[in-house]
């Protein structure tokens, strides 16, 4: 039972690599290296978080931090 717990969340790390490879979640362009560096950073914010022994609801709240912080900026550049 923990394990499909644990297993809904990878959705939305998928989201939120693509937030932050400066893919906008209405459409537009991306690039396959911007999802790369995207990726790179959230393997190294859970790992650091993993590391750091925070439970999978702190870790959960971080992330979404993360992508709340992600989508306000992508929203102030797109109508700038």
């Amino acid at each position: 039972m923990n394990t499909r717990l644990f297993y809904t969340t990878l959705v939305y790390d998928v989201v939120l690599v693509v937030v932050l490879g400066g893919i906008g979640l209405s459409g537009g362009r991306g690039g396959v290296r911007n999802v790369i560096i995207g990726t790179l950073f959230v393997g190294t914010l859970m790992t650091g978080m993993t590391i750091m022994n925070l439970s999978y609801t702190t870790q959960n709240l971080i992330k979404s931090f993360v992508m709340l912080i992600a989508l306000v900026a992508d929203t102030l550049a797109k109508s700038s």
